[in-house]
């Protein structure tokens, strides 16, 4: 009981992680690498796996989605599983490069059954 509360706030929780193959990438290349989903302390049901392709202007302090991908799920993850699930987004060839005023981030959510909510960020660049 007292394990289950504890994953309310997000204490021993299962845990995503999305690891990129590489940092730097080209407008038009695929980014891909995996995401890494760790259990926690107890048993918990997935619903469903959000990434969005974010672009932060720092100038107007505004960002834009630019893609955004979910990958529904009703699975079950068991206490210190690890799965792992590949992942591949295609830049548009319009993309500007990054600089001191656009830089770009994925934003990965997990979403429980429950309604609870675990949340990963991962910057890279995009080179001329």
């Amino acid at each position: 009981m007292f394990s289950k509360l504890m994953c309310r706030f997000g204490i021993g929780s299962t845990k995503i992680d999305l690891v990129l193959n590489k940092k730097d990438y080209r407008p038009g290349e695929v980014i891909q690498g995996e995401y890494e989903i760790i259990g926690g302390r107890i048993e918990q049901k997935l619903k469903r796996i959000e990434t969005e392709l974010l672009q932060y202007d720092h100038n107007s302090d505004r960002s834009s989605v630019l893609h955004h991908n979910t990958i529904l799920s009703s699975s079950t993850m068991r206490a210190n599983e690890l799965k792992k699930i590949s992942f591949s987004c295609r830049l548009a060839d319009s993309y500007p490069p990054s600089s001191e005023s656009i830089s770009y981030k994925l934003v990965t959510r997990l979403v429980f059954d429950d309604g609870i909510n675990r949340v990963d960020h991962d910057d890279f660049r995009i080179i001329a």
